[in-house]
């Protein structure tokens, strides 16, 4: 029998009993929105979901700051998610923390630690987490965080009491600000529900509303929400004339997605955000393998609504490859689905299996490869090895098969990350920011190229083009890593500690970002904080070394200008008291 060492976290919702006796639907579809954006947060620090349990779920992590850092940072999240919610849609998560032995039985796990965690569960307020006192004493000087210290508890089948700690509730969000429309139509495309018997294909229906995203990208005249900022709103009950509020857009297209064998019915409706008029409304029914005509049908008349005279064919449709195997494309819609969660390991497993099965579908491939440049932002190394196997694999995408925009981006960035073709892969970016004026990916990952190499503004003004494409970006770090490297390299430190501390409040996990505004509290003189995070740094990454990583490394990519944006980072770590 395996036995390990964990950091449990056990989370159900206060009052779920008499939440469901008023209104079951809604409250089912509320929580699976407000589960998938905690799964995600599980995943960037580097966590797993062990299980669900009706109202709550299990999550073991290897770090019991990282347990603790992912609580608060989703009962943060949630507080913001609750704001303006109706009473039957209002789901406050009670959380409990433990650190201890667990019995291991298959992918499940069991024992003294779980029970514990489930029980600090039961006496934590709503909204609140509750900690045990050795998980207590293992973080308090890791992190930000202040503790209210609740004494010896009695917990129930718990043979003795426990000290327990109740984290302090932070801030709630302030409520979004109105975002100023674009000069051009503007769209949001809200998550399509999933209809279907079986609730597992949630990610279908995920995948179709991304592809829909992706059409409507492709619609030069047209300003489209990217999907990560549209999926925020999952199982919210949000009036569409305060989503058109927050994300500066005129329209709003909903719907639905109904998959029972090999038939499929998908809905929607277009909704105009300033007045809640509805402008359009279509049903399609077919069979599975006509999912990508449905698509272009809706996008079709939705564009058509919009403006009547703009002929459906700018769309470009024929420039996006469809794959003949729908296993293949199954597959695809899994991996993006666990991409959205943090899951990259089983992102690259259906990946790899959509690839196997149609070797001459481009676009898992060019994810894959995309793949291979995460590792240096979710990991302690640049792992060398893997990104040039990476580089390797998006040149074969860009030589041997039919591409559309966005594999194109994928690949490009993957080329000059790698250092195979720097120009020629943003030359790729460019290209696909023409193509497809909203694809936030696209500006994020030119935004990080040119400010590697040097040319800040640039960098800075692409970056903000991205987060107002995708301005409640769940992945936004990723966007404040570009930006911060950025500011960076043109002396403006205040600016780039500004987006380092952005960057961090969504994936604290992101030891690159940790490093950044460590150089930049440096440069600005704050160095009591920043030989603290120093501390905190190594604790995290033992093995890094200065030299090795931004010297060598640098070098190794060949991405990084050595005097705008290497010399910089380097004094700004051995300022700090980095080791060498």
């Amino acid at each position: 029998m395996e036995r390990r060492l964990a950091a449990i976290l056990v989370a159900d919702i206060a009052g779920y009993s008499a939440l469901i006796g008023r209104d079951e639907t809604g409250v089912i579809a509320a929580y699976k929105g407000r589960f998938s954006a905690l799964e995600q947060m599980i995943g960037l620090h580097s966590g797993r979901v062990v299980k669900t349990m009706g109202d709550g779920f299990l999550a073991e992590f290897s770090s019991v700051v990282d347990a603790v850092s992912c609580a608060a940072t989703m009962q943060e999240r949630m507080a913001g998610r609750n704001q303006d919610q109706p009473e039957a849609t209002r789901l406050d998560f009670r959380m409990g923390v433990h650190v201890g032995d667990v019995v291991v039985d298959g992918a499940d796990i069991l024992g003294d630690g779980v029970n514990i965690a489930a029980r600090l569960q039961e006496i934590a307020e709503p909204g609140g987490v509750t900690v045990s006192g050795w998980v207590h004493d293992d973080v308090i000087d890791r992190l930000d965080l202040t503790f209210a210290d609740l004494g010896p508890r009695e917990l129930k089948n718990i043979a003795r009491p426990i000290h327990a700690f109740a984290l302090s509730a932070s801030v709630p969000a302030a409520r979004p600000v109105a975002l100023e429309r674009p000069d051009k139509p503007s769209v949001a495309v809200l998550p399509f529900a999933n209809m279907s018997p079986d609730a597992e294909q949630e990610y279908f229906a995920d995948g179709i509303t991304e592809d829909i995203i992706t059409s409507l990208s492709y619609v030069p005249w047209l300003f489209v929400i990217a999907r990560n900022s549209t999926f925020t709103y999952k199982g919210l009950a949000v009036d569409v004339r305060e989503i058109g509020r927050q994300l500066g857009v005129r329209y709003v297209l909903e719907g639905s997605v109904r998959r029972a064998g090999d038939r499929l019915r998908v809905t929607g409706q277009l909704i105009d955000a300033e007045t809640g008029a509805h402008l359009w409304a279509g049903r399609y029914d077919g069979a599975v393998e006509d999912v990508f005509d449905l698509q272009d049908r809706i996008t079709e008349e939705v564009v058509g609504a919009i403006a009547p005279e703009i002929r459906s064919a700018e769309i470009a449709r024929t420039n996006r490859k469809r794959p003949e195997n729908l296993d293949a494309y199954d597959h695809y819609l899994q991996a993006l689905a666990a991409i959205h969660r943090a899951k990259i390991d089983d992102a690259v497993t259906h990946l790899d299996a959509a690839i196997e099965r149609a070797p001459a579908y481009a676009k898992p491939k060019a994810m894959r490869a995309w793949c291979g440049t995460i590792t240096p932002w979710i990991s302690r190394s640049l792992d060398r090895e893997g990104v040039d196997a990476a580089g390797l694999l998006a040149e074969d995408v860009l030589e041997n098969h039919d591409t559309d925009a966005e594999d194109e981006a994928y690949a490009g960035y993957t080329l000059a990350f790698s250092d195979r073709d720097p120009a020629r892969g943003m030359g790729l970016l460019d290209r696909t920011i023409q193509r497809c004026p909203s694809f936030a990916w696209a500006w994020t990952s030119s935004a990080m190229l040119l400010a590697f190499r040097g040319d800040s503004a640039e960098a800075v003004s692409r970056g903000h083009a991205a987060l107002r494409l995708s301005p409640n970006d769940p992945m936004s770090f990723r966007t404040n890593i570009a930006l911060c490297f950025a500011h960076i390299g043109a002396r403006e430190f205040e600016m780039a500690l500004e987006h380092a501390q952005l960057g961090l409040a969504v994936n604290p996990r992101a030891i690159p970002m940790l490093r950044l505004q460590i150089v930049a509290l440096a440069h600005l003189g704050r160095m009591e904080e920043a030989r603290n995070l120093e501390q905190r740094h190594m604790d995290a990454s033992p093995g890094f070394r200065v030299a090795e990583h931004y010297l060598g490394g640098a070098r190794h990519f060949g991405l990084m200008d050595e005097w705008v944006i290497v010399k910089p980072l380097v004094d700004g770590l051995r300022l700090a008291g980095m080791p060498e």
